[in-house]
Formats: structure tokens, sequence, C-alpha cells
């Protein structure tokens, strides 16, 4: 899974705290908080830290968001789970690591640019069990599906085949796509007033077979790259789920990664 920076982690300057507090992701308060635990001595290296429904009575959390505030303990070496003995302290001091430097929804769709939609079909979908699992959602909601291709003007073939879901509270939006060009994450935003405060996304190889070969052009079975991405706002809720998938020969992927040295002591 590729991490992203919160894309509204950054506030300073640009309000009151507690304007910055209430746009900072439930999780992440919560993981501020147990880190601050730690380093002041209150979970000691080599102790437990509390367990998980202690943590979500405590926070007045879901589980969900528990495990995500101690995710982040564990990618910064901080803590360690271990099966049948619980989440221990190892450390009062982050270990280094590597982020992706992508802090702005924009940089994730910069492609767009250059690339014609082709909506192939717009409806609302009863998700069912499989879907339901992706989804987060009860079997029985009915999100808005959306089926697309991305073609580029000096090519004949699509360069990607997507496959969209949009959360039924959201689902009035099939009005505006194929229409104005931008992210349906964007639209999504400017038609609700609602804020996406994470993206978690996904990649993942696999060979393209059926409708989506068919769509695509190429010959069933040839490499392909999906893209899965979930959009999630407040109280991590899953807003949109998009999943594109692209010939091994027409997606090139590139990031720049930033070294975070560990602060002086």
């Amino acid at each position: 899974m590729t991490m992203f920076k919160d894309p509204e982690a950054d506030v300073g300057g640009r309000g009151r705290p507690e304007e910055a507090e209430a746009l900072t992701p439930r999780y992440r308060v919560i993981y501020q908080e147990l880190l601050a635990s730690i380093r002041d001595g209150h979970y000691a290296v080599g102790s437990l830290l509390p367990p998980e429904l202690e943590l979500c009575r405590r926070y007045a959390a879901s589980r969900h968001t528990i495990r995500e505030a101690v995710r982040l303990l564990t990618e910064s070496g901080m803590v360690s789970r271990r099966p049948g003995v619980g989440t221990r302290v190892e450390t009062t001091r982050a270990t280094t690591r590597y982020t992706q430097e992508i802090s702005r929804l924009e940089d994730l769709f910069q492609y767009i640019k250059h690339a014609t939609l082709q909506v192939l079909s717009v409806k609302l979908l009863r998700i069912g069990a499989r879907r339901a699992q992706w989804l987060e959602s009860d079997p029985e909601s009915r999100w808005l599906n959306i089926i697309a291709i991305k073609l580029l003007q000096d090519q004949d073939a699509p360069v990607a085949y997507s496959e969209v879901y949009v959360h039924p509270d959201y689902s009035a939006v099939g009005s505006d796509v194929g229409k104005i060009k931008l992210p349906l994450s964007l639209l999504i935003e400017r038609r609700f007033s609602k804020r996406i405060i994470q993206v978690r996304q996904e990649f993942s190889a696999t060979p393209i077979k059926g409708e989506t070969a068919a769509r695509l052009k190429i010959r069933p079975g040839t490499a392909g790259l999906v893209i899965t991405r979930k959009y999630y706002g407040e109280m991590q809720s899953l807003m949109l789920m998009t999943i594109t998938t692209f010939p091994y020969n027409k997606m090139k992927y590139s990031m720049s990664l930033k070294f975070d040295a560990p602060a002086a002591k």
C-alpha cells in the first residue's frame, strides 16, 4: 500500500487552532495523544498499550479508528504488535523512514489534463456481498456505478479502463459525469460541500481479461496494472472508490521520496 500525507495535515497559518483540530482525522488525533503518552513515560518502553476495546471506550472511537491510530505508531517503529500478547512499546522515538511527497489531492490527477473520459455507463447498483467488502457497506445498499475508458488524442486504443463506485449519499453527482472535466472526488467535494480527508491507494498486477480486455482493445491475458483508490471523508466514511486498469505498456508510475531524518537530541 502506498501511503500519502493527509491532504489537510498542513494547516499552519490558515486559521485558529480549533479549526485546524476540526480538520484533522480522528485517528490522527488519537495517534498524537498516544504518541505523547509514550514520550512522556505514561506508557513505558516494554509495557503494553491498553487493549483495543479499552482504547475504543477511552477515546469514544470505533475499532477501525483505533486500529488506524495504532497502525501509525507501528509504522513509526514505536510499538510492535505481538499475537496473543498485545501492542508493546518499543521506543520513545520514531525511527527514520521515507514518506511520499504528495501534499495535495490534485497531485494525484495530473494525467486527467491530457486524457479524454468516455463514459460507457452510469447506473445505481445493488452492491451485493462481494462488493460490500470492498466498499465497507451494506450488501443491500445501492451505490452509483460508473464505467468509463480514458483516451489520449494520439492513441487509438484506450489507455485505461475505470470502474467507479460512489456512496449513495453522493449519487446525484452522476448527472455531472462526463460533462465537467474535473476528477470525480473534486466534483463531490464541490457539489456536497464535503471534504476528502484521506486517500488510500493500492497497486496490483493482474492479467487483463473479459470485458476489460475488450474495452481496452488488447489481447485477453495481457499484463496489466490496477490502481485502487479509496477516498475517505470525516469519521473515516468511504465516499468514493475507483478501480483503474492500465495495460502494462500504457502506464508508468513514479514518485519522489523524502528522507525524514531523526530530530537532533
